[in-house]
């Protein structure tokens, strides 16, 4: 695939199967779950995101390591551009017997993991910065760990959270986390709570003490991952954007243990509504779009960009808040937004009181935009490409950068693309 990809959209009535990935994050922390236990992995259905693959490759290389030495020592794990594998393999590799580093891409290497590396030391884990404090690469080597109380700080990443409960039930049969601040994508957490109890654990969630109780137990029943809502608010962005059709969305429930499902409410205001079927759900463009929004993505960071893009298509003026966390992700993602909108004559900006408002001067019924000639720099960010990938629809045609940034996540995103559009 090229680097970078041009979409060119002639208006049709849509109505299409789309397929999405299976759930990284349920995919990620199943994964962990069966690596602390030491259960067999070879069974499982993950998503085939760049980031699950990952993770099991190196969880595959630890496993290796741990009954053979490697040459190297402490042995190197590049976690590349994925935060969750970092962060999730932090209290994992604590337990084990041999010293690992574990670094990551040049923007890895921004990304902050204080909190996380403050609540293992806690724990015992013997842990040192190679470079600068609170970020990667990181050195940890074999340590007695055993169940303190724990509070952490979990404002900036609910990954820092999910990676210390993880671990938990190995330590103690009751054990308990006390958050300080606000908790950044709260949902995500309660994600976690929620695989962990198909494992056999319990938990009690009161605004910031979380107790656990029990030890994990393997299911006789196979725990089956779910398709990817974050990975749908793409689709939910082109109805917005069509203003009419009809996609099938295979293999999602309404009902579902991902935080993301919000989608289906938020774009109820925004002319999408959602109808839960028997083998996934059906979107349909109707209804009436509210032209004033104001929305608090602090539980729901991943789905910012599509929900945003949408409304400045639109012609909505917004107010969005709980974005703070966006700048510490794969690219500096708020910054990019507003410079990239900004390409296409759409004003958003930040405030200056935590919040970013989405200026549009009139609502533009027939369209008379032509972004042909505009390229759009995602910095290898796999939200940024696809959440932008839509404006092809109100714009004739667009071109996007590091297009296979997308298989961090979606790796056939620009094949199911193709349904709707030329892609080439």
């Amino acid at each position: 695939m090229p680097q970078s990809l041009t979409i060119v959209y002639y208006p049709k009535t849509i109505n299409d199967r789309i397929n999405l990935p299976l759930s990284k994050s349920l995919s990620n922390r199943l994964l962990m779950i069966y690596a602390l236990m030491s259960w067999p992995m070879d069974r499982l259905k993950l998503s085939q995101a760049d980031d699950t693959v990952l993770l099991k490759s190196l969880l595959s290389t630890i496993a290796k390591n741990e009954v053979d030495d490697f040459e190297d020592d402490p042995l190197q794990l590049n976690c590349k551009n994925a935060g969750t594998t970092l962060r999730f393999l932090s209290p994992y590799l604590s337990i084990l017997t041999k010293e690992y580093m574990l670094t990551g891409s040049s923007r890895m290497q921004e990304r902050p993991i204080g909190p996380l590396v403050d609540a293992l030391r806690k724990l015992g884990a013997d842990i040192r910065y190679v470079n600068k404090d609170g970020f990667p690469p990181i050195i940890i080597k074999p340590a007695n760990i055993a169940y303190t109380d724990i509070v952490m700080d979990a404002s900036k990443s609910s990954q820092f959270a999910s990676a210390i409960l993880l671990l938990l039930p190995l330590l103690s049969d009751e054990a308990k986390l006390r958050f300080i601040g606000k908790i950044s994508s709260r949902p995500y957490i309660e994600m976690t709570l929620d695989l962990m109890t198909y494992f056999g654990i319990k938990y009690s969630f009161d605004k910031l003490e979380l107790i656990l109780k029990g030890k994990y137990l393997l299911p006789k029943k196979e725990f089956i991952v779910e398709a990817d809502w974050s990975s749908a608010s793409y689709w939910y962005e082109v109805l917005s954007m069509t203003r009419g059709g009809e996609l099938f969305i295979q293999n999602l429930k309404i009902k579902s243990l991902q935080g993301d499902r919000i989608l289906a409410e938020i774009y109820a205001s925004l002319g999408v509504q959602t109808y839960q079927e028997k083998d996934g759900i059906r979107i349909k463009a109707e209804g009436e779009v509210s032209y004033n929004q104001n929305i608090d993505f602090k539980n729901y960071p991943d789905i910012a960009l599509s929900v945003i893009a949408s409304c400045a298509a639109l012609g909505v003026m917004g107010k969005f808040s709980g974005l703070e966390s966006l700048n510490l992700k794969e690219s500096r993602r708020m910054d990019m937004l507003c410079s990239e909108l900004g390409k296409l004559d759409f004003d958003l900006r930040d405030n200056g009181f935590g919040e970013y408002v989405l200026i549009n001067p009139c609502r533009i019924e027939n369209r008379s935009y032509d972004f042909s000639n505009i390229v759009i720099q995602t910095a290898g960010d796999h939200r940024m490409a696809m959440a932008f990938a839509p404006f092809a629809i109100i714009g004739k045609s667009i071109c996007i950068s590091d297009a296979n940034s997308v298989n961090k996540s979606y790796p056939m995103f620009w094949d199911e693309l193709l349904k709707i559009a030329k892609v080439y």
